[in-house]
C-alpha cells in the first residue's frame, strides 16, 4: 500500500514540474529553432523563462529567440553540451526580442526578470 502511495505522490510532483515549464503566450519567451536566424518553419519548442530556471536540455538546436516583457529582460546562456557546462554564447539581457545563432547547442540556462 505504501508503495502505491509513493508512486502516486511522485506522479503528482513530476506533473507539477511539467506545468512549471509552460508555453509562451504574449510576453517573455524563449524559442528554440532548427536552422539559423530563428526562421519560423524551424521552431522546435518554446517556454516561459523564470528566475528559478535550471539547465534546460534539448537534443540539438541552432538558434534561439529570446523575448523580454518590454520592461524586464530575458537572458540565456547557451551551451554546446547537454549539461550546461561549455558555454558558447550569451544572449544578453534582452528587454525586447533578439535572435542568437547557436549551431549544434544542446542546453541552456535562461532567466527572466532576475
Amino acid at each position: 500500500m505504501k508503495f502505491t502511495s509513493t508512486i502516486a505522490l511522485l506522479s503528482v510532483i513530476f506533473n507539477a514540474h511539467l506545468v512549471l515549464s509552460k508555453s509562451c503566450d504574449d510576453s517573455e519567451c524563449v524559442e528554440l529553432y532548427r536552422g539559423s536566424d530563428c526562421q519560423g518553419a524551424g521552431e522546435l519548442t518554446n517556454y516561459v523563462p523564470t528566475c528559478n530556471n535550471g539547465c534546460y536540455q534539448y537534443s540539438s538546436f541552432d538558434s534561439v529567440r529570446v523575448s523580454g516583457s518590454g520592461f524586464e529582460g530575458t537572458d540565456c546562456h547557451i551551451f554546446s553540451d547537454p549539461n550546461c557546462q561549455n558555454e558558447i554564447t550569451d544572449t544578453g539581457n534582452e528587454v525586447q526580442t533578439k535572435c542568437v545563432n547557436s549551431p549544434g547547442a544542446q542546453s541552456m540556462i535562461c532567466y527572466f526578470d532576475c
